[in-house]
């Protein structure tokens, strides 16, 4: 698995980072399958995003406890789109965050 941290500003509000995350998995044209929290990281939000019709899933954790978020991509999960559209996703959430 590869795990690649989002950079949060030091006063970041984590409800408006939450809000850019669902902007920008929208802006970049995956669809959310799943929003929900993990027992691994109490409190968190978790995202599975896909892109339609293709297989693979990204998943974007923002653990506000830590003040933490970050991009999971397991092996059994890895496409291409993904590794095409990281760029686009992190560039979207520098500008935003």
């Amino acid at each position: 698995m590869q795990n690649i941290e989002i950079e949060l500003p030091r006063g970041a509000k984590l409800a408006k980072v939450e809000k850019t995350i669902d902007a920008t998995l929208a802006a970049v044209g995956l669809q959310v399958s799943l929003r929900g929290t993990l027992k691994k990281f109490p409190g968190c939000t978790h995202w599975h995003a896909k892109s339609p019709g293709q297989s693979g899933t990204l998943e974007l954790t923002l653990w506000p406890q830590q003040h933490r978020a970050w991009i999971s991509i397991q092996s059994g999960r890895a496409a291409n789109w993904i590794t095409e559209k990281l760029p686009e996703i992190q560039k979207y959430l520098g500008n935003r965050l």
